[in-house]
């Protein structure tokens, strides 16, 4: 007996919600690196925070999506469906790893004061 290989709506929502949990897992620990500055968040440090979650998460779910519809469309009809899944979600630790490093962390000055490293 052949198993239905078509894409359901579970493959094509995969992208966008995987960026969404990686964009909010990154923001949540970086601010936590940051919440541990003796004098805590600056301002424009929680600004940029702020507008960098709408970017990180359009970013990433551009190219998780661009990463679906590549493995749709060279990986091979008899490829098994968990090859595809392992892939996007290699895709999206791997995003998650470069938002958070690309984020930084803070260095801190005698002073008290926390800057971006």
């Amino acid at each position: 007996m052949e198993r239905n290989r078509s894409h359901g709506c579970g493959w094509y929502a995969a992208g966008p919600l995987l960026a969404a949990a990686v964009t909010v897992l990154g923001a949540l620990l970086v601010a936590r690196r940051w919440a541990d500055c003796p004098r805590g968040m600056d301002m424009p440090t929680r600004a940029s925070m702020a507008l960098a979650l709408p970017v990180g998460w359009i970013g990433m779910t551009v190219l998780l999506v661009l990463l679906q519809a590549v493995l749709v469309a060279v990986l091979p009809e008899g490829t098994e469906p968990e090859v595809k899944w392992v892939v996007l979600v290699v895709a999206a630790v791997l995003l998650f790893l470069l938002y958070v490093f690309g984020m930084g962390s803070p260095d801190t000055e005698p002073g008290g004061a926390c800057y971006r490293g």
